[in-house]
């Protein structure tokens, strides 16, 4: 990964769920930080209070320079796991808005876009299109962040590289075999049911960085400490791959993977992150 250009690099990551940032992409955000970029974290379904303080204790610990939320609520991996349309209040009785997959995409970008504006970054690292794992509220995310980039880019003259995670198709086929052989139909995910892993996966870009992150998988550790409770309810890769020797998660997780979905014309890929 090439050095910032300057100590006022800016990287802001958005992903939907407090404890994304750091199992989906804490070693990537460590790694970011030691390079010089000041960090920012948009979280748009944080959770409950409790949830939302140990959000910013994880990320205190990741190096994050500032972390915000909004109020949408967490949508469910299943049909037949959501109560409602719209989500209920929080543990501390704060109310929540809308459910996340459920929103329109529009209102998610517009209020993406303005926090964009204000942080003017450089990078933009968001889900991948197909949910990371298949969850609804991570691709409404990637919709939604790409659209505010497209729309920030037009508006503002901004040269913003954005990219999505992205995992090795060994790993999300194992995943949705399982999920498969639980007896759950990935065709018809989410709250409404009407996001398929299929064919996110099908339509998915292929633009690939690689970034070495292995040196930051201590601090990656340390900060994901704060999610055990999301860990054990977890999908299962995420589970066994959470419990394994630092020594052995670096051949899983040594390596961070995006998807440069949008950049600047004058951009050269060859020139990494």
């Amino acid at each position: 990964m090439n050095q910032p250009d300057s100590a006022s690099a800016r990287a802001l990551m958005v992903f939907a769920h407090a404890d994304d940032e750091t199992l989906l992409a804490g070693a990537l955000i460590s790694k970011l930080v030691t390079d010089g970029y000041l960090v920012k974290v948009l979280c748009l379904a944080p959770g409950s209070d409790e949830r939302t303080e140990r959000l910013r204790k994880a990320c205190e610990i990741l190096g994050v320079g500032a972390v915000e939320t909004l109020r949408y609520s967490e949508g469910a991996m299943w049909p037949d796991e959501s109560e409602a349309p719209t989500s209920p209040a929080s543990a501390s009785g704060s109310e929540l808005g809308a459910c996340l997959s459920a929103a329109p995409i529009s209102d998610i970008a517009g209020r993406i876009s303005g926090r964009m504006i204000e942080f003017d970054p450089d990078i933009v690292i968001t889900h991948s299109q197909y949910g990371d794992y298949g969850h609804a509220d991570h691709a409404a995310v990637n919709r939604a962040t790409a659209l505010a980039v497209e729309g920030v880019m037009e508006s503002q003259s901004a040269k913003i590289r954005l990219y999505e995670l992205e995992w090795p198709r060994w790993v999300v086929r194992l995943n949705s075999r399982m999920l498969n052989m639980g007896g759950r139909d990935i065709s018809h995910m989410g709250p409404d049911g009407k996001f398929s892993l299929p064919a996110a996966l099908k339509s998915s870009s292929n633009r690939p960085v690689s970034i070495k992150v292995s040196s930051e998988l201590r601090v990656r550790r340390k900060a994901s400490a704060w999610y055990a409770p999301e860990i054990a309810k977890g999908p299962p890769p995420m589970r066994i791959l959470e419990r394994l020797p630092l020594w052995i998660q670096r051949a899983f997780l040594g390596q961070a993977r995006l998807n440069l979905v949008t950049a600047p014309r004058d951009f050269d890929l060859s020139d990494g992150l």
